[in-house]
């Protein structure tokens, strides 16, 4: 029986899409640049392992960037959150399934500015509890940061339920015993019907 629904953050709560947003502020070939030497680096992904800062990011990567972007791409690395717009329609999703006895948690790749920055994202008021992969130096899909989940909070794997917008985040999950849905599609219907299906009270 499932008893606690567990969500990723970025394409399931908000609106992460650095494509988007950097051809939205910059000319083509600047944000083609922004992408490669950092926002789809690997560089971006080791700040979501809390093992590098945005100012260290900064200074290695200042000579790669244009320098009449720089202190605008620094303050997006240092707080991205602005960029990324709440899904709104989540937070009733998330409070009726709340109302309906499940608990609700987070489990995200996400950088150690979550804490301070994520104020904005309403429907984490309604959490029950919030892992970062920050704090762990641990990435989905890696079983370990699964693990942590579990004890952390005192949950048995069977009886989670969580929702990524990433197949292999998904397939991660199964694989320490936790079943999910891939949220690709960013259709709340679809997965309306799935949880139905796996006797979630909607």
């Amino acid at each position: 029986m499932i008893k606690n629904i567990v969500f990723d953050m970025g394409g399931v709560l908000i609106d992460y899409n650095p494509e988007k947003t950097l051809y939205g502020i910059f000319d083509r070939e600047t944000a083609d640049i922004l992408l490669k030497e950092i926002f789809r680096n690997q560089l971006w992904t080791d700040k979501d392992r809390g093992i590098i800062t945005p100012a260290e990011i900064m200074k290695i990567k200042k000579d790669a960037i244009p320098a009449e972007t720089f202190e605008k791409v620094s303050e997006m690395v240092e707080n991205f959150y602005p960029y990324m717009p709440p899904f709104e329609q989540m937070y009733d999703f998330i409070k009726g399934l709340k109302e309906n006895g499940y608990g609700i948690y987070l489990l995200s790749n996400a950088s150690a500015d979550f804490h301070v920055n994520s104020k904005g994202i309403s429907a984490l008021t309604l959490f029950d509890g919030v892992l970062i992969s920050a704090d762990y130096k641990l990435l989905k899909p890696e079983k370990e940061i699964y693990e942590a989940l579990y004890e952390k909070f005192s949950l048995k794997p069977e009886e989670c339920f969580f929702i990524d917008d990433v197949q292999k985040n998904i397939d991660g999950a199964r694989a320490t015993g936790m079943d999910g849905h891939c949220y690709y599609h960013g259709d709340l219907e679809i997965l309306k019907k799935d949880l139905i299906s796996k006797g979630v009270k909607i």
